[in-house]
């Protein structure tokens, strides 16, 4: 597996990562596994976030609210 090689790194293998990354929907992950300094995994995650999702909004508000003590 030449072409996966950690120590030369192939076109082939840049090309393989390049698409993971274009695979990745908004939120994810590109996993890369090397054994014997040969690339022999890629795995993508995406992530659907919920409607729940931590707000950066709705934590300033809550932020915002809190008194200091007098």
């Amino acid at each position: 597996m030449k072409d996966y090689s950690t120590k030369q790194i192939s076109k082939r293998l840049v090309e393989e990562v390049i698409k993971a990354l274009q695979n990745i929907r908004g939120w994810g992950s590109v996993e890369i596994f090397v054994q014997d300094s040969e690339v022999v995994q890629i795995i993508e995650r995406n992530i659907k976030k919920t409607t729940n999702s931590f707000n950066g909004a709705s934590h300033k508000k809550s932020v915002g609210t809190a008194k200091m003590g007098s």
